[in-house]
């Protein structure tokens, strides 16, 4: 009795490459909501300061510090929001 094996040549991936591609993306969107959230702490700290100008202009440039300020906040480790999403969201997808 003859069997017969079609050869498949190893890719160098692993079984589990979806999953930690997923798990990395929701690590990435947790954090990007912390700096939602984050943004929106800074720019109520803000308030109405003249620093950036006024009208149109200040209000564009007020929202891109906010922003900014907050993308820097949210990096690594950061506030720990993302951290603590991320797990709840991982118990239960688990469950």
């Amino acid at each position: 009795m003859e069997m017969k094996v079609n050869p498949v040549p190893f890719s160098g991936r692993t079984v589990t490459s979806q999953p930690v591609k997923e798990d990395q993306q929701l690590k990435a969107k947790c954090r990007e909501f912390e700096a939602i959230l984050l943004k929106q702490l800074v720019e109520a700290m803000q308030g109405e300061t003249g620093l950036f100008g006024q009208g149109l202009q200040g209000d564009y440039f007020r929202s891109l510090f906010a922003e900014e300020m907050a993308k820097e906040l949210a990096k690594d480790p950061g506030m720990g929001l993302a951290e603590s999403l991320y797990r709840a969201l991982m118990a239960t997808r688990q469950d």
